[in-house]
């Protein structure tokens, strides 16, 4: 697991985080990992709302999951779709581990992590590592179903991007994992994102942060009295 622990400020997630955090203001100013469980404040519900078959519990969901995903990670995807619903977040102690689910939105991404916030408004940063399990199931309505869990809205304008390997701000998230020493570590990520022109760096299973290139601006003198011009060259990005 990533030695990266939470008690490092200061990194760009952070940074982010504490931005939206002075914009969005109220509830979502707690930065920090939280040990009970909050489902006071419901998710909007949407498309993959329905609810019928949602009995597992959530160890037993998770645990068997986990234990296919290798040989079928659809058997896993269908095992994690009939979990009893999550709005937001829920942890618990659970034989040596304190195991953590959280389902909301990314609102920032750095290297090997990116923050979450629900839909109460609470964030919480999480780690990767080059064993995190990350899937996206934008393609697939049984993927899309175990990642909502029926209390997810996916906005009705989203097309969706089935071709990234990495989260970036903005995707809707499932994340499994366990805390340790004071740090979220995930070990599963089910994600769906939009198709759209993205500037902003993607999370990966191997964590790697892509930075994108920004526009440059060439000054090419001219052979007259006149001063030189600068004529900008514009450096391509990609979703």
């Amino acid at each position: 697991m990533s030695k990266r622990g939470i008690r490092r400020a200061f990194t760009p997630v952070r940074l982010a985080v504490a931005a939206a955090v002075l914009v969005g203001g109220g509830a979502a100013g707690v930065v920090a990992v939280t040990a009970n469980h909050s489902d006071s404040v419901p998710a909007e519900s949407a498309g993959y709302t329905q609810t019928a078959g949602r009995t597992l519990s959530y160890t037993t969901a998770l645990s068997s999951a986990m234990k296919s995903w290798d040989k079928s990670s659809g058997t896993s995807l269908m095992t994690i779709s009939h979990m009893k619903p999550i709005n937001n977040y829920w942890t618990q102690s659970w034989h040596h581990a304190v195991i953590f689910i959280q389902r909301g939105t990314v609102v920032a991404v750095g290297h090997d992590e990116f923050a979450v916030e629900s839909a109460n408004r609470t964030i919480e940063i999480w780690h990767v590592n080059g064993g995190t399990i990350t899937d996206n199931v934008g393609g697939t309505a049984t993927g899309m179903s175990a990642m909502t869990g029926g209390s997810m809205k996916v906005p009705a304008s989203w097309k969706m991007n089935t071709k990234v390997k990495g989260i970036a701000k903005g995707d809707l998230v499932f994340i499994f994992g366990e805390r340790e020493n004071h740090s979220l570590k995930a070990q599963l990520v089910l994600f769906a994102a939009p198709t759209a022109v993205r500037a902003v760096p993607r999370a990966t299973a191997t964590p790697t942060a892509t930075v994108r290139p920004t526009a440059t601006t060439a000054v090419i003198p001219v052979a007259t009295a006149t001063a030189p011009v600068a004529t900008p060259t514009a450096v391509g990005t990609h979703s």
